[in-house]
């Protein structure tokens, strides 16, 4: 047999991820879509990105949110946060959110600043969380305007809008993760501004 046609074959060999499913190149140790050992038959696979849009998501996006309230209350700095969800007058239905969501991610990404960690909260309803260390509640409205600015531009091209929560943590008090979207959301559906720890 020609090398070539044994090489050539070689190639075209490939190996199902027990943790994923997708197909990786036989030999791999690891698989190139989820990163876990091919030889780790309970392994599961650790998606931090959400595929449709490349932002985070919601299981990496929590641990962050902790690790940054334990940051602003260790070093004294307020955390600004943003939920940004169509409006509730949007024709928003299920096979259209992703299309949604991947409008709203790009124009949210275009818009922050490199040291901001956006991220996909809920997939149904659309939501995205975007953390804003040592921003205060002046600079987090500032952010959040232009945001939703940007965000509607993009919207309108498929007939939507776009709504804006903004919330900011005081580093005297000590919160949770769960208390921090709690606020946002609440922000969100009432248009009004959260401050937290006072």
């Amino acid at each position: 047999m020609p090398l070539g046609n044994v090489l050539k074959r070689r190639t075209h060999e490939t190996a199902a991820c027990a943790a994923c499913g997708l197909e990786v190149p036989a030999g791999s140790t690891y698989c190139n879509h989820c990163g876990v050992r091919l030889d780790e038959p309970d392994a599961q696979p650790l998606h931090v990105v959400d595929r449709a849009t490349g932002l985070f998501n919601d299981r990496f996006l929590r641990p962050v949110l902790e690790d940054e309230l334990a940051r602003a209350h260790r070093y004294g700095r307020p955390l600004g946060l943003m939920l940004i969800e169509p409006t509730a007058e949007s024709p928003v239905r299920t096979e259209s959110d992703d299309s949604t969501l991947k409008v709203i991610a790009a124009a949210v990404a275009g818009a922050i600043r490199e040291v901001d960690t956006p991220g996909v909260l809920g997939r149904n309803p659309v939501q995205l969380l975007v953390l804003l260390p040592d921003t205060d509640i002046s600079g987090t409205a500032h952010a959040a305007n232009r945001v939703l600015d940007i965000v509607n531009v993009a919207l309108g091209a498929v007939g939507e809008r776009a709504r804006i929560g903004i919330a900011c943590i005081h580093p005297a008090q000590r919160l949770r993760a769960g208390a921090a979207i709690e606020a946002v959301g609440r922000a969100a559906r009432t248009g009004r501004p959260e401050l937290l720890g006072r």
